[in-house]
């Protein structure tokens, strides 16, 4: 009987033939080993998802000779992929079948736009799902030939079969104990010695009708699945060889973290770092599972492995980097602070749905790092009777994310000193204990950046 580990490869991974070629080698070489077997979960191929949402912006718009040019664009493009990796006439055959019906589906659903003249969030849901079942019918195809002489048998899954969600779709919860149930097949022939091949994104509900998670959630769905089969290991195979300690594009010297706690790694994911989805981490947490965080074009790099306890001497983890958010200001029209002040504004925060990404208070005068909103001028109009309501656009975010943070003096001082030109226009800590967030203005933020990462790495 072998263990099951799971093999998510993001859409940069599986862009194009080459790309899907060394996705083959990474799963016969880190995913098939004695004893081992794994469930493969891929994206759309990488800009494909983008291109989907267009396609129903201009079925929306009328646009209908332009939505069906994308989707033969898409065609064209799955097809030379395909062609590229010179299966069996077989196989080719096979998978440009699947194909087909994917792009016919997506044709009639561009009609059904035009005729409604409305685009349902249930719709969407089911135009977003072509990427993820593209680019499986080409992949499975593609490992099947590659391993037959093995003779390891390949089982293609639709997702929609086995991963139940509720009904929200666009952002559809996954129905753990459900899918638990509904993997018990899946996790027995891979137990046997097969290998699995499915997308992440998307589900179904209870009716069948296909929802997806929201954008990013190909990570989220690869922990769940790796939870419902109680897996060895959760690898997540992205262009980046692990969780950096700074974005590598901002400061050229940061490098990937070889250790991290859970806890760090889903702040830093939520403050910015765009390795992970910020809900990735939470399941495999809470079944101990590990997560690897792999480079698909440099699969020999150790990566960096996410633990449930932070590892031995680790103070500072990393520098989580968010730009384009705003700085919203909320003062008080009272002399003397008033308890209803507060509560006034949180309520105004949650009816408009508003979620802060970190706040400062002082009295009853108010600090709110967001990101940008369109219900600006609708939180003014529950506000502003009661405080002077001001935002600050062009702003960014520095989180600075160690669970050593809480217990050794002198971070503060650290961090101060090495952003002493800046203006810095917030602070936040203590909600999260692991979390320091500094507002700064968005042109300040890769110099601060460079400063805070030569002082703590």
């Amino acid at each position: 009987m072998s263990r099951i580990v799971i093999q998510k490869f993001g859409g940069t991974s599986v862009e194009n033939a080459d790309a899907m070629q060394r996705a083959i080698e990474i799963v016969k070489r880190h995913g098939i080993k004695r004893g081992i077997r794994p469930l493969v979960v891929l994206s759309a191929c990488a800009g494909v998802t983008n291109l989907l949402i267009r396609i129903g912006e201009l079925s929306l718009l009328g646009k209908i000779d332009q939505a069906h040019k994308s989707i033969s664009d898409l065609d064209h493009r799955h097809f030379g992929i395909l062609h590229d990796l010179h299966l069996s006439l077989r196989s080719e055959q096979e998978a440009s079948l699947h194909l087909r019906y994917i792009w016919r589906e997506l044709r009639t659903l561009v009609r059904g736009v035009e005729l409604l003249g409305e685009l349902t969030p249930k719709m969407k849901d089911k135009l977003l799902s072509a990427g993820e079942r593209a680019s499986t019918a080409i992949f499975s195809q593609a490992l099947r030939e590659d391993l037959s002489e093995k003779d390891i048998t390949v089982y293609p899954y639709d997702a929609r079969e086995f991963f139940l969600t509720d009904s929200d779709f666009g952002l559809a919860r996954p129905q753990v104990g459900e899918i638990t149930k509904q993997m018990k097949l899946i996790g027995k022939k891979l137990a046997a010695g097969g290998v699995g091949v499915t997308q992440g994104f998307i589900g179904a509900n209870k009716r069948g009708e296909t929802t997806t998670i929201g954008r990013g959630g190909s990570d989220f769905s690869a922990t769940i699945m790796g939870v419902a089969l109680s897996a060895k290991e959760i690898q997540i195979w992205t262009d980046v060889a692990g969780i950096y300690t700074c974005d590598p594009r901002i400061v050229p010297q940061a490098y990937a973290q070889p250790l991290i706690s859970f806890q760090d790694a889903s702040t830093m994911a939520f403050f910015g770092a765009k390795v992970l989805h910020p809900e990735t981490i939470d399941p495999a947490v809470q079944a101990g599972i590990p997560v690897r965080v792999l480079s698909s074009k440099d699969p020999e790099r150790k990566g960096t492995t996410i633990l449930t306890q932070p590892p031995d001497g680790v103070i500072v983890a990393g520098i989580a980097i968010k730009r384009n958010i705003v700085l919203a200001k909320a003062v008080s029209n009272e002399m003397v602070p008033q308890s209803t002040t507060l509560s006034v504004i949180f309520d105004s925060l949650q009816d408009k749905k508003v979620i802060p990404l970190a706040s400062s208070i002082a009295f009853d005068d108010v600090l709110f790092a967001m990101e940008p909103h369109e219900k600006y001028s609708e939180l003014h109009q529950q506000i502003d009777r009661i405080a002077t309501l001001q935002f600050f656009p062009k702003r960014a975010m520095l989180t600075i994310v160690g669970q050593g943070l809480l217990n050794n003096p002198g971070i503060a001082a650290r961090l101060f000193s090495s952003i002493r030109h800046c203006n810095c226009e917030m602070i936040s800590y203590g909600g999260a204990s692991n979390a320091i967030n500094i507002v700064i203005p968005d042109d300040e933020v890769e110099n601060a950046a460079k400063s805070i990462h030569k002082e703590f790495f």
